[in-house]
């Protein structure tokens, strides 16, 4: 194997402390090898940064271990080395004695001979975005579990308002659970005050659907998933309000993926989030879709091929992208729709649906690249399109 740097390092990271090894010789030496470790505070790593600048350490590799990469990455970052991170499914050690010193020699040996390929790791503001992204999402989450809490309570209690009203969690529906949490007397007078004029239920239906054994424990577990529903959505109010803050120097990139039949509003920030404007460390599209997890697996054994499964990738933009092909093959006169049915017709609509979540982020991919914008080509303009380039 070639010798691709002279000076690496290699980091072994953990929560309190972390165990760093340095290789440096020419590649026809053996290397000298020291090993040091560190503390994980933020005098600690700076100390650390200082210990591989006076070794002119030029490429520092570590694995992904769980957030505790992210402060030795942004500290040993501002030194100038070469930062490269991994998945650690692909840098296990050799089976045998395990120590954390081992573990850093063998990280610094792949970065010495270039065996491993770096995770992408985005700018700063890109970075932020996509925690923000990432939180909503996890807060929706957490409201949709909230509610079905809500629901169970409900159900196990024989109240059947979900029957007469679509949504229990504003208006009217909100305004009637409130009646139960404070136990007041449910009559006709009382639930009249609450209902809205559009409600399409009678008093009399309303009344008897409240009219179930709501214990005083479930009056209280009821008040507390309400108070903690009221807060999660407040949560999402703000991150909302922060994610269109952190937008908006992408605005225009922002706009032109939003012209892509599918891409909503919603889905074009995750992208942004995920991929971000500078599709430069993805040498072409076909890694950024086996990066996303869109592309099908190879599977060759004795000369014979077989039909892989999608890989695992990013599935924050994966999930965007195949809910953007949902949307895609909805649309009227649109080349994306056709392009779905051609293929659901000899793949069926599961497998039709997965090449048009590839068919989108190689479209997004030559956007980010050309700084172009997406243009549409209909059934009819697609062979005259074909005519004019020949």
């Amino acid at each position: 194997m070639d010798v691709t740097t002279n000076k690496c390092c290699g980091i072994d990271v953990h929560q309190k402390k972390i165990t760093v090894t340095t290789l440096i010789g020419d590649p026809a030496e053996k290397p000298k090898k020291l090993t040091q470790t560190f503390g994980t505070t933020t005098p600690d790593l700076k100390i650390c940064g200082q210990w591989l600048a006076d070794q002119a350490i030029e490429m520092v590799l570590m694995e992904s271990t769980g957030q505790y990469w992210r402060p030795v990455w942004q500290i040993l970052e501002t030194f100038g080395f070469k930062m490269i991170l991994c998945n650690p499914r692909i840098i296990k050690n050799i089976p045998g004695k395990k120590t954390d010193q081992l573990d850093s020699e063998w990280i610094a040996e792949l970065a010495r001979f270039g065996l491993v390929a770096a995770s992408f790791i985005p700018p700063r503001p890109i970075q932020e975005l996509r925690e923000s992204t990432r939180t909503r999402k996890s807060l929706t989450q957490a409201g949709t579990q909230t509610k079905n809490q809500i629901h169970n309570i409900l159900q196990r209690s024989n109240i059947k308002l979900t029957s007469f009203i679509s949504d229990v969690f504003q208006g009217s529906g909100l305004k009637l659970l409130n009646l139960l949490i404070n136990g007041e007397v449910i009559t006709t007078e009382s639930v009249s005050k609450c209902m809205h004029r559009k409600l399409k239920a009678s008093p009399q239906e309303l009344v008897a659907a409240l009219d179930g054994s709501l214990s005083a424990n479930d009056r209280i577990l009821l008040d507390i998933q309400l108070n903690l529903l009221k807060h999660n959505q407040l949560a999402i109010q703000r991150l909302e309000s922060n994610i269109e803050e952190q937008l908006k120097q992408f605005q225009e990139l922002y706009l032109r993926l939003q012209e892509i039949p599918g891409v909503s509003q919603h889905i074009a920030t995750i992208i942004i989030a995920e991929v971000g404007p500078d599709v430069s460390p993805f040498p072409n599209a076909a890694h950024l879709a086996s990066w996303t997890g869109i592309c099908p697996g190879n599977y060759e054994s004795a000369g014979i091929s077989k039909s892989g499964h999608v890989r695992s990738g990013n599935i924050y933009l994966k999930t965007a992208l195949v809910t953007a092909a949902l949307g895609a093959k909805k649309q009227t006169d649109s080349g994306l729709k056709d392009f779905f049915f051609r293929l659901r017709s000899r793949m069926g609509a599961q497998k039709a649906l997965v090449a048009l979540a590839h068919k989108l982020i190689r479209i997004i991919y030559a956007m980010l690249s050309n700084n172009c914008s997406f243009r549409d080509y209909k059934r009819d303009q697609q062979m005259k399109h074909l005519l004019a380039s020949n």
